[in-house]
């Protein structure tokens, strides 16, 4: 049992909700709504109903969960109702973008095509001129080790006494 609430679950994160709902009659079916596994399972069932758009179904549901024994899911449900008993409203016309209908078929064979005009882009600049890496030579380790040396007798305080 836990198999199949656990894909109906998955199916609901997913937004199946039909396929969540498939899974969840049966389970429903054989928990009854006093137990907490019952009102767990028309939970799932009213959540996959808001998803579907059948908010009669889950908010008859949501209406028999207000009085479950389980506090937590009892609370959830009062919530949910809440939700699903607020009115809907009107968004105003200018909150949103209509896009005409372009009644375009698929009978249609050639596409009308537009005058192409050359392109007049630049072309990209050439890479910059740079030659394979090369190991420094010896001259170059040695210096630096010099430099360090006496950077740190200097910074040490072990500077060469004068003569």
């Amino acid at each position: 049992m836990h198999a199949n609430l656990a894909e109906a679950e998955a199916a609901l994160a997913r937004g199946d909700y039909g396929q969540s709902l498939a899974l969840l009659e049966p389970l429903a079916a054989s928990h009854p709504l006093p137990h907490a596994e019952g009102a767990r399972i028309r939970m799932l069932m009213v959540t996959a109903w808001m998803g579907q758009g059948d908010e009669r179904k889950a908010l008859a549901t949501c209406r028999l969960l207000t009085r479950c024994k389980d506090l937590e899911l009892r609370q959830n449900a009062k919530q949910l109702l809440i939700v699903l008993e607020a009115p809907s409203l009107q968004r105003p016309a200018n909150w949103s973008i209509r896009l005409p209908n372009l009644n375009m078929t698929a009978t249609t064979a050639a596409r009308p095509t537009a005058a192409r005009r050359p392109s007049r882009r630049p072309a990209p600049p050439p890479p910059p001129a740079t030659g394979p890496t090369k190991a420094p030579n010896l001259g170059f380790s040695i210096l630096v080790l010099l430099v360090l040396i006496g950077l740190t007798m200097l910074l040490s305080g072990l500077a060469i006494p004068p003569s």
